[in-house]
């Protein structure tokens, strides 16, 4: 199966099926492929450069180019009642094929719950290290402008280290806490990693 038919159906099927509403609510509203995350160094995290003194979590991945898919609900209201404000609730990380992540059992990281604030960054190690600070300031404004908020992507997404290609995706968040669920081979082989926002 294609993974951009395998992404959006998984995770529908998956929020009832790990029970993930007691957590974060209802699912998202829409799924989209929001990109490729290019890994050069391992080490990879979503997370809110301003909060990373209450800590950040990584995962180690091979080097390549791996899909990510974004789930977004509208909490409205925008600049006027009705418009359109999306927000993202869930990231899928795909690391192996539908197939092989299928049979794959998923693991809710119970030290993987950390504050996030507006925005949060996909990225790897060697992107985070290559991001300026006036790159980030830019990142988070273009973010959270209005003209962002109102459609449901594309969001930021940049080359950071252009002799590496490694590069940071931006997404809107409106809950202050993200959790990991990740899935695991019967080798304890990381396969996909599933971040889904929250508020106490």
């Amino acid at each position: 199966m294609d993974m951009d038919e395998f992404a959006p159906e998984f995770i529908r099927k998956s929020w009832p099926d790990l029970d993930m509403t007691s957590l974060c609510g209802p699912g998202p509203g829409w799924i989209d492929r929001a990109g490729d995350l290019v890994v050069v160094d391992g080490e990879v995290n979503w997370s809110t450069p301003e909060c990373a003194g209450s800590g950040i979590d990584s995962y180690d991945m091979a080097p390549g180019t791996y899909p990510v898919y974004a789930g977004s609900v509208d909490l409205g209201d925008g600049e006027g009642p009705g418009q359109a404000r999306y927000y993202v609730n869930t990231l899928f990380v795909a690391f192996a094929t539908p197939e092989t992540i299928s049979e794959s059992t998923w693991y809710f990281d119970e030290s993987a719950a950390l504050r996030i604030d507006e925005y949060a960054c996909l990225w790897s190690r060697r992107a985070e290290q290559n991001t300026p600070f006036e790159t980030l300031t830019r990142l988070r404004e273009s973010m959270l402008s209005t003209k962002t908020l109102s459609r449901r992507g594309p969001w930021p997404n940049e080359v950071t280290d252009p002799g590496s290609g490694a590069n940071v995706m931006v997404f809107p968040v409106a809950d202050n806490s993200v959790s990991t669920m990740k899935a695991l081979n019967n080798d304890g082989e990381l396969l996909a990693l599933l971040y889904l926002t929250w508020s106490p």
